[in-house]
């Protein structure tokens, strides 16, 4: 499918678009005098063309202030099509605006919206009724369409873009433009205008809690991530448009290999495809050219060379393209593949020069203007396709949710030439259990996994009696999710541990490429597999059951509880704040029931107010004390009078930082900087540093000084991944702690590690023997020093069996990685040397990130077992 346009083409249908596309718009409302309340606004502060040096294409952005306003302003033109509605907050309480445009002013226009109502009601439980009802309406039928403006901040185009496109669709009065009365005769076209607020106001990427939200769609961590979700959610929209910048030239999303196995890879083919043909024959028009990475991109990522010849000597195209793929589902169109359709996202170009046009051309839009250009182009071209082809393209996205009720096996892929290396798609398991009781480590941790399923559209049964299957007993009201539903692409991706693609390709577009709910969150999860004789009676429910919590009954001296999860931790943290004495246990001991527990387990007095107070913590969050009687022998206690006040050594606030205040440590974030230049030492309000980054450079000697003097007066340390370590070595606190990584290419996995510690670990006891942890990029500890203890540690393998260390994702056995078998990656002990000699802090290393992206909370007890230990 070749990608560029003739020249002569470009001659022919320019003069029309340029005359049609952005000038039916009446954009004058959408410029200055901006309303609203001024406050600084990085996209307000951008050149707007007024001085003749600000760079070619540079025109006022709307500042996010005036955003709420001028839509209001729009809507009061709109004759009612257009309706302003609150998604939701951003991560500092900004809103986040919904436009939902859907004219209902001719009988026509409500007999189509009726029909998709019809259609939405029990499409994802009866899509082939659903499919019946779209034959029946005729083409009389409205097609719901999403465009996210701009997810990270200092993409800013996107935004601008939206609102032409919101104006010129709610206010050209009916018969004023063609085009205008097909989309609304024919589609339902939402807006999620400026997705990240706090990002757009700062100029910067994330949003105002440090989250690249194109990594959260998985995770639903952030405020703002759950917002799009639920309006994805709601109007199951067959296809997205998500705005970006920036790339030379414009780049709508074809997807690269690897695919993710959880789309119907067929149905998204054949729409991304088309789509982005009208894409680029739009952008054609005014004189734009596109990238199409799928179709134009060799293995390596780039073009061809001249002659079009890959630097492996073949032709570029979907057989051999990698670099920009839709493996994983945590971006927004990814996410978008499981709920509707078909999604892009779109990097627009703004080059001051000449490289967003296509060969030859030299009038185009260039800077700014031509990236806003580029995204109005393709998000009405988007429209005008979808609201043209709108039968068949539900009709796909009805069979997309019929293979999935039917739980149907998967379908033979694909045409050429997306016939070789495209098809990821593989069969689906029978169902997953989330086992409650016996089989799982936190009752409450499964019920946070259940709750996640349902906001996300999924079938969740609890069993009415006690099962077994394959010499395994669940207990009755153990949840099965059953392949047998719309969402079960969803289901796979979300809850299967992955698969190991090492050997498939030799890039990917971004890490991470192995992603598991089920075996990185803290619950437990089981796959029934395909044709297996399951079918336990079960009900159908809409929220996670009650747990029982509390005090264990019975006479007792004192009480316990394992830090085995995050609801643990913050129950934990939630005690000890409240100023309840506890005691962190040194070693292993023998509980009341005869019970092993680990090193690590907070102890509590049993006296009647702490054991009302306990009582009253256990039923709120769904946890159990044990009870431990007089005959119980304690071991040592650490006493615990404080939860641990705990500083990030990061320029800004970041995943970390709001994992660790999610699991209610209190926690401030600091750069190695600003240690430097405060003026009163901070640090000695702080029980221990969280860090990942590299020791303070000599040129901030103060920051040097004081770190020093804070391990020397015994604060504590926590470090993730090798910089983690390279801290400790770095800073002279501890000799023989070296740290190796495989990086490039987003090499990550999902690893085996190996509980060494068992029992006797204050940081991993709680742990299975084996366990699963994720890692970006794959890292290990090439030597611990000899005062130290290993906590986790890689198997030792022969050749031959790298499986027995990745689990799933890109990490492929190579010479650089022939260090990492039987490696530590979890370990803890004192500094070996410092201010004040050896024995003063407490240290404690990760080579992988338990925080990372605030995703694998099963790693997160660990980092609470870890803080109290470190804090002396």
């Amino acid at each position: 499918m070749a990608r560029r346009v003739g020249h002569r083409l470009l001659v022919v249908l320019g003069a029309l678009a340029l005359a049609g596309i952005p000038a039916r718009s009446a954009r004058a409302a959408i410029a200055p005098p901006w309303c609203g309340e001024p406050m600084p606004d990085a996209a307000a502060n951008l050149p707007d063309g007024s001085n003749p040096a600000h760079p070619a294409g540079s025109f006022p952005h709307i500042p996010y202030y005036a955003i709420g306003c001028t839509l209001e302003g729009i809507a009061s033109r709109s004759e009612g099509r257009m309706t302003v509605a609150v998604a939701g907050p951003s991560a500092l309480g900004r809103d986040l605006y919904l436009v939902t445009v859907n004219a209902l002013d001719t009988v026509q226009r409500r007999k189509g919206f009726q029909a998709w109502q019809e259609i939405r009601r029990i499409a994802l439980t009866d899509p082939a009724r659903a499919r019946r009802s779209l034959d029946r309406s005729g083409g009389d039928v409205k097609v719901p369409i999403l465009i996210h403006g701009a997810i990270h901040g200092d993409e800013y185009e996107g935004v601008d873009a939206v609102m032409q496109l919101i104006e010129r669709l709610a206010t050209i009065p009916s018969g004023g433009d063609p085009e205008v009365d097909a989309i609304l005769d024919h589609a339902v076209v939402l807006f999620n205008v400026i997705p990240n607020p706090d990002g757009r106001i700062a100029g910067m990427r994330a949003n105002g809690n440090g989250f690249d939200l194109n990594r959260d769609y998985l995770t639903q961590s952030q405020p703002e991530t759950a917002a799009a979700v639920s309006i994805l959610q709601e109007w199951l929209p067959p296809d997205l448009l998500d705005l970006h910048g920036y790339v030379t030239p414009t780049l709508v999303e074809a997807t690269t290999k690897p695919h993710n196995p959880g789309i119907e890879y067929d149905l998204w083919l054949r729409w991304n495809q088309a789509r982005i043909d009208a894409n680029q024959a739009a952008l054609a028009t005014v004189g734009l050219d596109i990238i199409r990475p799928i179709n134009d991109w060799c293995s390596n990522g780039n073009e061809p060379g001249p002659g079009g010849i890959c630097p492996d000597g073949g032709p570029p195209g979907p057989a051999v393209a990698e670099g920009w793929d839709d493996w994983g589902p945590f971006h927004t169109a990814m996410y978008a593949q499981h709920v509707g359709l078909n999604a892009s996202t779109v990097e627009m170009c703004n080059a001051a020069g000449i490289g967003c046009g296509l060969p030859g051309s030299t009038v185009h839009e260039r800077g700014r203007s031509g990236a806003r250009l580029a995204q109005y182009v393709v998000g009405w071209s988007t429209l005008l396709f979808d609201a043209a082809n709108r039968h068949d393209l539900m009709a796909d996205q009805l069979e997309f949710y019929r293979r999935g009720v039917t739980n149907a096996p998967r379908p033979d892929c694909c045409p050429p030439p997306f016939d070789e290396a495209n098809d990821w798609m593989h069969e689906y398991p029978t169902a997953f259990v989330i086992p409650l009781g016996t089989g799982q480590r936190s009752d409450p941790e499964a019920n946070r996994l259940v709750d996640w399923l349902l906001l996300n559209g999924v079938v969740v049964e609890e069993m009415k009696q006690e099962c077994t299957f394959d010499g395994r007993t669940f207990d009755r009201g153990s949840y099965v999710i059953p392949m047998t539903q719309a969402r079960r692409g969803l289901v796979d991706t979300a809850l299967a541990i992955g698969v190991d693609i090492s050997n498939e390709i030799d890039r990917l577009y971004a890490p991470p490429a192995a992603w598991s709910h089920g075996f990185l969150w803290g619950a437990d999860v089981v796959l029934v597999p395909r044709g297996a004789d399951f079918a336990p009676p079960t009900n159908r429910v809409t929220k996670s059951g009650h747990l029982p919590g509390g005090v264990e009954p019975g006479v007792a001296a004192h009480y316990a509880i394992v830090l085995d999860s995050p609801t643990a931790v913050r129950t934990v943290n939630d005690l000890v704040g409240a100023g309840v004495p506890a005691g962190l246990a040194e070693t292993s001991f023998t509980g009341s029931t005869g019970d092993m527990l680990p090193a690590g387990t907070v102890v509590f007095p049993a006296d009647p107010a702490t054991k009302v107070r306990l009582a009253d913590a256990g039923r709120t969050n769904d946890v159990w004390f044990h009870r431990l009687g007089d005959p119980v022998v304690l071991p040592a206690l650490d006493p615990v009078d404080r939860v641990p006040r705990i500083l990030v050594l990061a320029g800004s606030a970041d995943q970390d930082v709001w994992s660790l205040r999610n699991l209610g440590f209190p926690t401030d974030v600091m750069s190695p900087d600003a240690l430097n230049s405060a003026p009163i030492n901070p640090l000695p309000g702080y029980d221990v540093i969280w860090n990942t980054g590299a020791y303070p450079t000599a040129a901030n000697s103060t920051a040097r000084a004081r770190l020093q003097a804070f391990f020397a007066a015994g604060g504590g340390y926590l470090g993730a991944g090798t910089n983690g370590a390279r801290f400790l070595t770095g800073g002279g606190l501890v000799g023989g702690l070296t740290a190796a990584a495989r990086t490039g290419g987003g090499r990550s996995a999902i690893v085996y590690w190996n509980n060494e510690g068992a029992g006797e670990s204050p940081i991993v006891g709680a742990f299975t023997a084996r366990d699963t942890a994720i890692m970006d990029p794959p890292t290990w500890f090439t030597a611990v020093p000899a005062s130290w203890t290993v906590d986790g540690r890689f198997t030792a393998i022969p050749p031959g069996y790298w499986s027995d260390i990745v689990a799933s994702g890109f990490w492929k056995q190579d010479t650089q990685s022939a260090s990492a078998p039987g490696a530590a990656v979890i370990a803890h002990g004192p500094n070996t040397a410092g201010q004040r000699g050896p024995g003063t802090a407490r240290l404690a290393t990760f080579a992988m990130n338990p925080l990372y992206r605030a995703d694998p909370e099963r790693e997160w007890a660990m980092v609470g077992a870890a803080a109290y230990w470190a804090d002396r």
